[in-house]
């Protein structure tokens, strides 16, 4: 009886504990600026929480990096494109200098499907394509495996060529009551966590 006493004793206070703990949070984005002298990052956030298809719409976020350098994986190269919307043809971009989001409308003139980082058209190439006399740009996703050529509108061609490529795909752990700190810090692009 005396021994059983103490063993429930013992799962009530192991229960009562992780209940009191607080476990952190985690967010993933694609990176559109980064400071590397504050160590702070903005980042869109994805709403669908699916790797194969995000859907970058959860508002403009900003993160502080880890403190301990080995929380820290490689550094974020961000980009002003967000995403693609090849179906309703617009492509959102961040804008530095309104701080926002913006969806353009565009018309997609020429989009290749299944082309991978291997191919011809894409192999050591330089993306974006930016033809100022047919206000175009032609982009490569690898996340859609797709080559993309799209017009522009007129206002937007002399936006710097970092306008038009996807930011790093990012990932934050942090504590819900310190949200802007990132504990530990993930760039998903450049991580091959399959490597040995």
């Amino acid at each position: 009886m005396r021994m059983r006493n103490v063993i429930l004793t013992l799962v009530l206070a192991l229960s009562l504990g992780l209940t009191a703990c607080e476990f952190g949070q985690v967010e993933q984005g694609r990176c559109v600026a980064f400071n590397p002298e504050t160590k702070t990052l903005l980042v869109v956030l994805d709403v669908n929480h699916d790797q194969l298809n995000p859907h970058y719409s959860g508002g403009i976020h900003e993160y502080t990096l880890p403190a301990d350098p080995a929380e820290i994986g490689p550094l974020p190269v961000p980009g002003g494109r967000v995403m693609f919307d090849l179906d309703k043809s617009t492509v959102t971009i961040y804008n530095p200098a309104t701080k926002a989001l913006e969806v353009l409308n565009v018309q997609f003139t020429d989009v290749e499907k299944g082309i991978k980082r291997t191919h011809p058209k894409v192999q050591g190439k330089t993306f974006p394509i930016i033809d100022k006399d047919k206000m175009t740009v032609t982009e490569y996703s690898g996340r859609l495996q797709a080559l993309v050529t799209f017009t522009i509108p007129a206002d937007k061609l002399d936006m710097p060529p970092a306008t038009w490529e996807a930011g790093d795909e990012v990932r934050m752990y942090y504590k819900e009551n310190a949200k802007h700190q990132a504990l530990r810090f993930m760039n998903i692009t450049r991580t091959n966590i399959f490597k040995k």
